[in-house]
């Protein structure tokens, strides 16, 4: 049985999908995730971005609990994931004490390695400056995903009461030109970000995520043995593999993507 209760698929608007993780992020007691898709669509605001907000837009604008930029989500260019760790669910390794990122590192790892499961080659050891914007998928953060140069998940995490929320956002190709139009205008940066289509791939999304929860399942069941994940050029385990409690076995499925830390409000 994995370790992670996995919700069902849902479509719905940003109001309630954040009022969902926003739930889970304060009642979950047992490692949650979950995928869904924005009907209709949406920007997200990381939770500490400011934006003046008009009347007439093509898409709801809410907040998220997780920092980070804005993100336009919505059927048929995006997808989105939330996985929640309640206290104490990696076990109480000296790493799972000590090292608040290692959730949002053990999701993203999981990512990395059902990509390159799916035959995706992932940009590694990327020697790029932090770059900062107000749109996420121009923005270049420590573990979000980049292939051929195109941010494909972008990742960013919160915590409160002792959990944490991850969040990530798998753009599949660029929105529509008269949503981007109106998000340039609002932010005052031109759209950047092909995603997926960019560089070249098309993902099946359920593939995708149920390759990805297999990892995250073995991940978890690493640490909570009390194992590690190295810093750099790190994996996580094959599903149903057994690992022992120092196993830091090295991989270039990784894509770890270094850069300045702003996946976080904490």
């Amino acid at each position: 049985m994995s370790v992670v209760q996995v919700l069902p698929f849902l479509r719905a608007a940003g109001g309630a999908q954040m009022a969902l993780d926003d739930g889970l992020l304060d009642e979950a007691e047992a490692v949650v995730g979950r995928r869904y898709t924005w009907a209709p669509p949406a920007l997200s605001l990381g939770k500490f971005q400011e934006l003046d907000v008009v009347p007439g837009l093509p898409f709801e604008v809410v907040r998220r609990p997780t920092g980070g930029r804005a993100v336009l989500h919505g059927e048929g260019f995006e997808w989105s994931f939330a996985v929640v760790f309640p206290e104490g669910s990696l076990g109480e390794g000296a790493e799972a004490r000590h090292d608040l990122a290692l959730p949002y590192r053990l999701v993203s790892r999981s990512f990395a390695a059902a990509f390159a499961e799916l035959g995706v080659t992932l940009d590694a050891g990327r020697e790029a400056p932090y770059q900062r914007s107000t749109l996420c998928f121009a923005s270049a953060l420590r573990d979000d995903l980049f292939a051929r140069g195109e941010k494909i998940v972008a990742i960013a995490q919160a915590r409160r009461g002792g959990r944490v929320l991850v969040h990530g956002s798998v753009l599949e190709r660029r929105p529509p030109d008269e949503l981007t139009a109106v998000a340039e205008t609002l932010l005052g940066e031109p759209w950047s970000g092909e995603g997926l289509a960019g560089a070249g791939h098309v993902i099946d999304a359920d593939m995708l995520w149920r390759r990805a929860l297999a990892r995250l399942d073995a991940g978890i069941r690493l640490v909570q043995r009390g194992g590690r994940l190295q810093e750099a050029g790190s994996r996580v385990p094959e599903p149903g593999e057994e690992a022992k409690p120092d196993d830091t076995a090295a991989s270039a499925e990784t894509g770890n993507v270094e850069g300045r830390d702003e996946r976080s409000d904490t």
